[in-house]
């Protein structure tokens, strides 16, 4: 393999000394697990669900149909205990279960690059690392809050890859993307965001509708009514300061934007079947 330059963040004037050649550098990325809930249902009925989040389902007991698409595109999944499956943001979907059904379930998010993903219904393998790991959830004296990290990381491994085909995008729309979600609850104009990303408003409008079909403002708007879709379904807070803590002026606007975008009200949002 060729020598390149290895990247450093020791300063020059540091006592430390690291040398050598960069052989592979792999993007950073988070997990944030947002609930993790083990639950018998009577009724799952789900009608047209899109949530900003990933999913993971563990049945328990019971079955469950989910579904995606309707009439001659309908594509349906059975849920059936002994399996996992994963449920990509935005993926919208519906359920029904003909009999009682229980699961264990876990919502999570991904850094931002990693979260747009390809929307669907998952079946995947439930590997002798997600077995033990769902052992350990299932058994209270051993369960930690990273037992989930490690059922999710997992889980992601066995996504085939056309999940993630063709969400690579150019570095400067990432820095501009990295700093929306760092300032969600400031109120940024699209100069902000250009500085950010090192070029000027005109062409970051410009890579933006090349890159993503969208404006940099747009993409904001959508990266807060996530943000405050996850705040809804995960927190008790009130509807005023989840829309003050995404940075909408007041809690009406707020609700416009998410009737408008999502097609809901955040009160019915909030009360929606997990």
């Amino acid at each position: 393999m060729p020598s390149r330059n290895f990247i450093s963040l020791v300063p020059d004037q540091s006592p430390h000394k690291v040398v050598g050649d960069r052989v592979v550098i792999l993007p950073g990325t988070t997990i944030e697990i947002l609930t993790t809930r083990c639950i018998e249902l009577q009724q799952w009925i789900l009608q047209g669900l899109n949530d900003p989040y990933w999913r993971l389902y563990l049945p328990t007991s019971g079955e469950a149909l989910v579904w995606v698409g309707e009439d001659s595109d309908r594509i349906e999944t059975r849920l059936l205990p002994g399996n996992a499956y994963i449920i990509s943001p935005r993926t919208t979907f519906s359920s029904r279960n003909p009999v009682a059904f229980g699961k264990w379930y876990v919502h999570f998010t991904l850094g931002h690059g990693a979260g747009r993903a390809t929307p669907g219904i998952f079946h995947i393998p439930m590997t002798a690392a997600m077995k033990s790991a769902f052992k350990d959830l299932k058994d209270s004296t051993r369960s930690m809050p990273w037992t989930s990290v490690g059922l999710v990381a997992e889980g992601l491994r066995q996504l085939p890859a056309v999940v993630w085909k063709s969400h690579q995008t150019d570095q400067r729309l990432e820095r501009a993307m990295e700093f929306m979600h760092a300032n969600l609850n400031r109120k940024l104009t699209l100069d902000d965001v250009a500085r950010a990303a090192g070029l000027s408003a005109r062409n970051l409008n410009h890579l933006f509708r090349i890159q993503i079909d969208t404006t940099p403002m747009r993409a904001l708007l959508d990266f807060r009514l996530d943000k405050a879709c996850q705040l809804l379904r995960h927190n008790n807070d009130s509807i005023e300061q989840i829309a003050n803590d995404t940075s909408f002026p007041n809690r009406y606007y707020f609700s416009r934007m998410l009737k408008k975008y999502r097609g809901t009200s955040p009160a019915a949002y909030r009360l929606g079947q997990v």
